[in-house]
């Protein structure tokens, strides 16, 4: 994983946190009561008043590009390392000049395992932590603050348009009828696992097919037909939107999410089933 992908999102959850509910993330310290990262975004917010009305999600490309240098140039060193030394190296390595990091295949598998049980604690132990800091007026429901935080389900009808129009799809991926209305955009591997909106995730579905197959995953026939789909896409950029969602992607990386989706509970969806 990227650094730049992992500061991307630690900056994410942290700007709508501190600039849109005001929720300070340290004890004053004999010095200051802004961490770093408060700090990095006040110098910007100080520069464009506006952006803190904003959620990260609104912000344009240079504004959160901006956002996320500040970020991983302040905060990789430290908070990176601190946590690697705290599990003895155990969980992950990392290599700071080429700002990437790798988990422990393991541990990986364990976190995928009990994704939802973390994120549970995960929370519960950051709205704890948060109570003790910030005044009693801004902790107002402040779990679902911070689950508000986190990257939302977006419109998908950019690409249910790109795929229906500009790839001729008008079949439903699974039963393979003819999509004449109601046609729906299907993430294949859960968005409760990725928890993205990718193009290489996506497929149209009938409103019957989407609903049954709820938070499964297709067969492994399905799955290589989706594999299949996605080079030929890839090899065909005719959207910026594409060429946007399919940097990082791979066939490998696609089986590896459905195996680890198994792996964790997710049970397979076929018409016959």
């Amino acid at each position: 994983m990227s650094f730049q992908l992992l500061f991307s999102k630690f900056a994410e959850n942290y700007w709508n946190l501190v600039t849109k509910y005001h929720l300070r993330q340290m004890r004053y310290n004999g010095q200051s009561d802004r961490s770093k990262l408060e700090q990095i975004f006040d110098s910007i917010i100080t520069d464009e008043q506006a952006l803190q009305r904003l959620e990260f999600d609104s912000l344009n490309v240079e504004d959160k590009n901006r956002i996320v240098s500040e970020v991983l140039k302040s905060c990789k060193a430290n908070p990176i390392g601190a946590l690697y030394n705290n599990f003895d190296g155990m969980l992950y390595g990392f290599d700071i000049d080429e700002e990437i990091l790798w988990l422990n295949p393991v541990a990986y598998e364990f976190l995928l395992k009990y994704k939802f049980e973390l994120e549970k604690l995960n929370y519960y132990s950051w709205a704890r932590y948060l109570e003790k800091i910030n005044e009693d007026n801004m902790l107002i429901r402040v779990l679902e603050k911070l689950e508000d935080a986190t990257p939302k389900r977006n419109d998908l009808s950019l690409y249910r348009n790109i795929l229906k129009n500009e790839f001729e799809i008008n079949t439903c991926f699974y039963c393979g009828k003819k999509l004449t209305s109601n046609i729906e955009v299907d993430h294949i591997i859960p968005w409760k696992l990725v928890r993205e909106d990718k193009m290489w995730n996506f497929v149209l579905a009938c409103k019957t097919c989407n609903g049954k197959k709820n938070d499964r995953v297709p067969d492994s026939r399905k799955l290589l037909q989706v594999i299949d789909r996605n080079e030929k896409m890839a090899a065909y950029m005719v959207a910026p939107q594409i060429e946007i969602d399919f940097e990082g992607y791979s066939a490998d990386m696609l089986w590896r999410l459905w195996s680890y989706a198994k792996i964790g509970g997710y049970k397979e969806f076929s018409v016959l089933s």
